[in-house]
């Protein structure tokens, strides 16, 4: 069952503010030597005494493309597959039911997924991403391959990566997403990368205990705080 989550944020801070959304990275099992990046999922203009209001869904997609430069705060991916995916889960009975396997393969310098389907053989909430031989670590950095996650807020399809990061040769992934987002305000173009570490104000928004229904306000203090 997909869900539906959404953020109103109310804007009392006393000035116009960019509200930027981005989620915490996903889970990986495999070989990951470079940063996992979470990116801006969506982003808000909102004058102030105004509210912005933000939709996501609980529907997945694994994505493949490039980053328009070496990954780094702030550098663009630009998403040029997407498959959407089904978590593995387990049955009332106990019954185990795999997640989506998908290939990955590489052809003329380009990332892509398989047209081959695999048996599904990813773990309990997680999909899995088996990338070939058929590219080097040194091709992966050179041309800027990316893959990871794309989330759904129109509940009709990917809008763009959500969590990405450089995949390595002859490696399963296994990629488990996690429901937990952010809010921050400033200067943040959607698709973009972002360092959870490197953002001052920052509001967590953890829908394992939270309502599916969240509102946070932004006060005169600067402060984002969820509403009780």
């Amino acid at each position: 069952m997909v869900n539906k989550y959404t953020i109103t944020v109310k804007n009392n801070s006393g000035a116009h503010q960019h509200y930027a959304l981005f989620n915490k990275p996903p889970k990986v099992t495999g070989l990951v030597q470079s940063q996992i990046w979470s990116n801006v999922f969506a982003t808000g203009n909102t004058p102030k005494n105004s509210t912005a209001k933000f939709s996501v869904y609980t529907q997945y997609y694994a994505i493949v493309g490039n980053s328009e430069g070496s990954p780094a705060d702030g550098v663009q991916v630009n998403v040029t597959a997407e498959r959407e995916v089904n978590l593995g889960s387990t049955k009332p009975d106990g019954e185990v039911v795999p997640g989506t396997t998908l290939g990955l393969s590489v052809s003329e310098d380009a990332p892509e997924f398989d047209d081959t389907t695999f048996p599904d053989g990813a773990y309990k909430e997680s999909y899995e991403i088996k990338t070939k031989n058929d590219f080097t670590i040194n091709d992966a950095k050179k041309h800027n391959y990316m893959i990871g996650l794309g989330g759904a807020k129109t509940g009709s399809g990917s809008m763009g990566p959500a969590a990405t990061f450089m995949p390595e040769p002859n490696v399963d992934y296994q990629i488990e997403p996690v429901n937990v987002y952010y809010l921050t305000f400033g200067n943040y173009t959607q698709g973009a990368l972002i360092d959870v570490n490197k953002i001052g104000s920052l509001c967590t928004i953890d829908y394992g205990v939270l309502n599916d229904d969240v509102t946070v306000v932004h006060d005169d203090h600067g402060n984002l705080v969820v509403q009780k």
